[in-house]
């Protein structure tokens, strides 16, 4: 399959790879749509900075080189043994955040993290694998090019959330790239 592979500060080679065995607790999605983040745009330019590549990811045991994109939507191509929530067909969508999730989500969810398409493989190939508890099955009334945007949709939701923001507040928004659009 052809993937877009981050090898370094200003090295991404699209090449042929193989897909990834399938663990199983996995999903194989064939990806549909990929968005291409602010943050692989700054891996490119000025990386690593989240792609590990002296040692394996602490969450996701992989070391460059590493498939980029964590903004993406497609269909469940296989599903692992232990897997329950998904069939072969289903749209989803996938939440690359990975973390232990050991504190309260009031308090904060995240207690360390790391982002499938950045410490492992992620959506700018044909294929990539990700744990059933970050795969979540699109609506019927939402397309896969929109579940792309999902991701950094619920940036822009956190956004608002950590500033509690309000109707009829008057805040500023510093950036008009998609965050700053979304969050606007």
């Amino acid at each position: 399959m052809k993937a877009a592979v981050w090898y370094g500060q200003k090295d991404v080679r699209v090449e042929d790879r193989k897909s990834k065995e399938l663990q199983d607790n996995e999903v194989k999605v064939k990806v549909s749509w990929a968005g291409i983040c602010g943050t692989d745009l700054h891996e490119y330019l000025e990386g690593p900075i989240f792609i590990s590549t002296d040692k394996p990811d602490p969450f996701l045991g992989q070391k460059a080189p590493v498939t980029l994109g964590h903004e993406f939507s497609g269909v469940v191509d296989d599903i692992g043994s232990k897997v329950t929530q998904f069939n072969k067909g289903d749209r989803v969508v996938i939440n690359p955040t990975v973390s232990n999730r050991e504190k309260e989500e009031n308090i904060d969810l995240y207690d360390g993290y790391s982002f499938i398409g950045l410490g492992s493989d992620g959506g700018f190939a044909e294929f990539t694998n990700a744990p059933e508890e970050n795969v979540y099955k699109l609506p019927d009334n939402v397309s896969d090019k929109e579940g792309a945007l999902v991701e950094p949709t619920a940036v822009a939701v956190q956004a608002i959330k950590e500033g509690e923001v309000l109707f009829g507040d008057t805040v500023a928004i510093f950036g008009a790239g998609p965050i700053g659009l979304l969050t606007t």
